[in-house]
């Protein structure tokens, strides 16, 4: 009897997971029949299947970007990321739901732990394909929210790195100046292989296995809880303030830290930037068949109408200046720790959630992570929020595995189908 391919376990098992559960659970808009599986099989990403957001294009495979407006579409070239990954030997296992142009108007993708509510967005099918146990790793993007709240409500782990860090080549772009690519992983140690194979491009070494990821234990963590805490629900409140304990319980100092500008300015700054932009983006894509664009698309276009290119210049301007000096809140503090989202997963698949707090880390380009931090009465996971210093990931990744280890883990969940 032959030997397997060291591939072949890997990839079965996400098909058979695939099959069984994503009828129910809607994650992916495509999946080959079959696989070629890598020659070679040495690396750390070798024969490990990962799953590509549909705003991210692939030679063999279509990629519509959420859209119908770009139905039956087939790049000619892969996204650097995607040429990336194959290089190294990962499996393309298949494309995921993205809201259409990673904007709001969202897909059919449910989330794995309570069917009736939403996985976030805009990465919606790539958080709920990791926190379903379908794959290990999925890509998402990100320019407010769209990595770290999906990861967070669907109760995986999400790693959006400092901005540029990953070429954005062969991505469909939203707001270049806010475009992140980032990882929806099943823990933080596949977090740090990607941190080293990808976003540092093999420039240092990833880890072998898990045990081979060193944990760092923070000795002084900044809570940020911004002027918008009162508008944070109860039980979100209650799960950070429970998060504070632990870590205060481990010896680990906590204080309370605010950013360079209020998170209400951080917020308005994002979203001008991000419809001028989004506008320039896709307004010419939809031209004459605005129809079949979704109605949040072509409300961002029509908000980005109205914002002229000298007022656009000016916040440009404000992000740079923001963003030279988005290290000096850090003081001592080796991370900040926040809210991932104000609220649990929204009922319903129509609106994919809030991402106010995670616009400050996205719009400075600081590395962030999202940690599982317990679930909800309703099954739904609670997560935190880590931000490091920019062109710090590691460290900030070193962190989030240590937070891992001292937080309950989630186990993992049985698809759930309200009755």
């Amino acid at each position: 009897m032959s030997t397997p391919h060291p591939s072949e376990n890997a990839v079965a098992a996400a098909m058979r997971a695939a099959e069984q559960l994503d009828g129910t659970l809607r994650a992916f808009v495509h999946r080959p029949v079959s696989y070629a599986l890598p020659d070679a099989v040495d690396g750390t990403l070798a024969g490990v299947p990962v799953a590509v957001k549909d705003l991210i294009d692939t030679a063999d495979m279509p990629t519509t970007y959420g859209s119908k407006v770009f139905a039956g579409h087939r790049p000619q070239n892969d996204a650097w990321i995607v040429a990336r990954l194959r290089s190294l030997g990962a499996v393309i296992f298949g494309k995921t739901v993205t809201t259409e142009f990673a904007w709001r108007d969202a897909g059919p993708t449910v989330n794995p732990w309570n069917s009736a509510h939403s996985p976030g967005g805009s990465s919606s099918g790539s958080a709920a394909a990791v926190g379903a146990g379908i794959v290990d790793i999925a890509l998402g993007t990100q320019t407010v929210g769209s990595v770290i709240r999906p990861a967070s409500y669907c109760g995986a782990f999400g790693y959006k790195p400092t901005f540029g860090l990953i070429p954005t080549d062969g991505v469909h772009d939203l707001a270049p100046s806010l475009d992140h690519l980032g990882f929806i992983t099943s823990s933080v140690y596949w977090a740090a292989v990607c941190h080293a194979l990808i976003a540092r491009n093999g420039a240092i070494a990833a880890p072998a296995s898990p045990d081979q990821f060193e944990a760092v234990k923070p000795r002084k963590i900044g809570l940020y809880r911004s002027s918008q805490w009162a508008q944070v629900a109860p039980d979100v409140q209650a799960n950070f303030e429970a998060v504070v304990k632990r870590l205060q319980a481990h010896g680990v100092h906590c204080e309370a830290v605010e950013l360079s500008d209020d998170i209400v300015a951080l917020n308005a700054l994002t979203s001008e930037i991000l419809a001028f932009e989004g506008c320039v983006a896709i307004q010419g894509e939809i031209a004459g068949r605005e129809a079949l664009a979704g109605p949040y698309t072509r409300e961002l276009v029509a908000r980005g109408q109205a914002i002229d290119e000298v007022e656009h210049g000016a916040a440009i301007e404000r992000l740079d200046y923001l963003r030279e000096r988005a290290n000096d809140c850090f003081g001592e503090f080796d991370a900040i720790i926040t809210i991932t989202s104000p609220t649990t997963a929204l009922p319903g698949l129509e609106k994919t959630g809030d991402a106010s707090f995670c616009a400050p880390a996205t719009l400075l380009g600081l590395p962030a992570v999202s940690v599982p931090s317990g679930f909800s009465g309703e099954l739904l996971p609670y997560g935190v929020q880590l931000i490091g210093r920019s062109d710090d990931d590691l460290a900030l990744l070193g962190v989030a595995q240590w937070l891992s280890e001292v937080l309950p883990g989630l186990r993992r969940p049985a698809l759930l189908v309200p009755q």
